[in-house]
Order: C-alpha cells, then structure tokens, then sequence
C-alpha cells in the first residue's frame, strides 16, 4: 500500500508534475513543493483549489480541511477594526486598515472578534504586499489592477522596515533604495545583511534625491543652506531620506531645528515645508515638484523591489514583472521629474 501523502498521491493518479498542478490551480510551483513536503500549509483558497482542480474533497488531501481563520501580521490599534487580506506564504495574513503609499483603499471586512475571520467574496490570492516608500507607487497599483487584475497594497515603511516586514515573511515584496557615503547603490549590501542570499531585486526606477526647500529661500547648495539656522523636517530611522540628511549632518556639533521632528514619506516632507512649519528636508525631486517647492539635488537613487526567489513563479509576482515592464508603465515613469526608467523591470540576484 502506497505510503505517499495524499495530494502527490492524487497528483501522481493524474500524470500531473507539480508545475502542471501548478498551472491548473493558478499558484505557484514552489508552494505546490513546500505543501507536499509539509513546510507550508494551504491557505483554505488554496486548498478549495487544489480540491476542485483534482475533484477531490479537501479532506482527501490533506487529511482534514485548514484553517479558514486568518492570523494578524501585527494586531490593530485602536477602535479602527477593518483590515484587507492576501495569502503570504501559504497562509491567510490579515492587515490592520493604515494610511498607504496610495491614498486610503478599500477595506475586505471588519473584525468583530479577536481573530479575524476570512472575508467573503474577496480573493486575498490575488493580493500583492508591498512595503516601501514609493510615492509614484499609484501607478504600479492602477497598472496590476487593469492589466492583470492583482490588487496592490502598498504599506508605507522605510526600506529597513520593509526588509524586516520581508525577513518575517509578512510582505510579499520590500521596496528598497539606500546609498553608501560614495553615494553608491547600498542595496544589494542592504539585503544580504538583513536577509542573506536567495533574493531578487528588480529595478523599479532611479530618481533623483535632495534637499526641498521653501520657495522664499535663495540657497542653491546644500553647504549653504547647512550654514542657516532653517528648521528641518526630518523622516524615521531607517531610510534613505535619514541617512542622506544623517551624512550631511556628519561634521556639525549639534543637530539642526527641527531634526527630532519625524514624517513618514516624501511627500509628507514636501507637506511639511510648503506649510511653512518647516524649511529643508530631504525628499526626491517629484514630491518636491508636485509641492512648489525649490529642490537641491544631492544624488541619484535606485529605487528596487526585493522578494525571495522562491516567489518568482507566483502569478503575482509574474504579473508584478511583465507590469514593470509594460511600455505604459515606464513611460508614465519616464514623465515625472527626476525620474529615469531606461532600467525598470531589470533583475538580479543576490546569492
């Protein structure tokens, strides 16, 4: 008697391979592997897939049905209970409802209890998890939801933040775009530190990162405007916009005006000084722009999407990658100031 666990066995009766199961389920070849050798277990939607696919009861498959619950990614805060949904990692995760990189999306459900439970008529398998900064995110989102019908949900957090979100297998993908004190790309240093091999970056953009001042103020280098007594707005640890305002800081005795006063993007520094409140802060150029403000450039970032390899072949992914690099896309990227998308949709990986 076969001693094979079930769903090969079910496979195996098909003439199936785990790329053809695969296909016909519409996930990934990778998470067919890890659920037949028990590092992941199915998602419910997963599961009713792979049930429907090989016209078996779920029970046949794994023994008994998974769990519909989803679990937290973190718990919420406050009396706000709504939250949006997407498999990670073979498991339902649900998100607290937060400000993102796009503006305020949709809701999938309420939480009325502690646990959450699992969403009808939502398609959490055809939700992509992104953390990063990237205020041109919109496009990416407009782009997978008309082209290939996957929902972004784009988290606003620096790029260490991103990869630690990445590294506890919360996010599907972790925006990153850091620079060493040669102003070279740090981003491949970036991601072995926190995450070792096994990760593909892909290109997203390059743009360019300054100093927004106020439009009254007539300094036009950054050593002039560091010899006033303006009020910063500064961003949080761990991102580019920190350590780009940290090493212009390196070699005075005291921090400026201002410096203990933390946003959480680049437009929300933008925001800040066409207020008024403060006068200087470090953003990119196209937040700048958008705001009326002065830019003084410092240097050129590269902006890139990190995930692990294993989701190359996940159809979000997939799609993530022909959107990158569809004509549209970059072309909508090429028209912003300070933007250059010669490179977008490249990928390389980090072993």
């Amino acid at each position: 008697m076969s001693t094979r666990p079930p769903l090969p066995a079910h496979r195996a009766r098909r003439g199936w391979s785990q790329a053809q199961l695969a296909e016909q389920a519409g996930v990934s070849r990778t998470e067919i592997s890890a659920i037949e050798t028990g590092r992941v277990v199915p998602s419910v939607l997963v599961a009713l897939r792979l049930a429907a696919v090989l016209g078996e009861p779920v029970e046949a498959l794994f023994g008994s049905a998974p769990a519909t619950a989803p679990r937290w990614a973190w718990p919420p805060a406050g009396a706000d209970r709504r939250l949006w949904q997407a498999t990670v990692g073979g498991t339902i995760v649900a998100y607290p409802v937060e400000p993102t990189a796009a503006g305020s999306l949709p809701h999938d459900a309420r939480a009325d209890h502690d646990v959450p439970e699992l969403a009808p008529g939502t398609r959490p398998d055809r939700t992509l998890v992104i953390a990063g900064c990237d205020p041109l995110v919109t496009f990416l989102v407009r782009e997978m939801a008309e082209r290939h019908d996957v929902r972004v949900l784009p988290l606003l957090r620096s790029s260490a933040e991103a990869l630690d979100l990445l590294r506890r297998g919360l996010v599907h993908v972790a925006g990153v775009h850091l620079t060493n004190d040669d102003e070279s790309s740090a981003n491949d240093e970036q991601v072995r530190r926190q995450l070792g091999g096994g990760h593909c970056l892909l290109h997203q953009v390059r743009w360019d990162t300054g100093i927004a001042v106020g439009r009254h103020r007539r300094e036009r280098r950054a050593s002039d405007l560091l010899r006033t007594g303006v009020r910063w707005v500064n961003r949080e640890e761990g991102s580019a916009a920190r350590q780009a305002l940290d090493r212009l800081l390196a070699r005075r005795p005291r921090k400026p005006s201002g410096y203990a006063h933390v946003v959480r993007d680049h437009r929300s520094v933008a925001a800040t000084i066409a207020s008024g409140w403060a006068e200087a802060g470090i953003c990119i150029r196209a937040t700048a722009v958008e705001a009326h403000l002065h830019f003084l450039p410092l240097h050129r970032d590269a902006y890139e999407l990190c995930l692990h390899e294993s989701l190359l072949d996940d159809p979000r992914v997939i799609a993530l990658t022909a959107a990158l690099g569809s004509r549209r896309y970059r072309q909508w990227l090429a028209e912003v100031p300070g933007c250059v998308s010669s490179d977008t949709g490249a990928q390389r990986m980090i072993g």
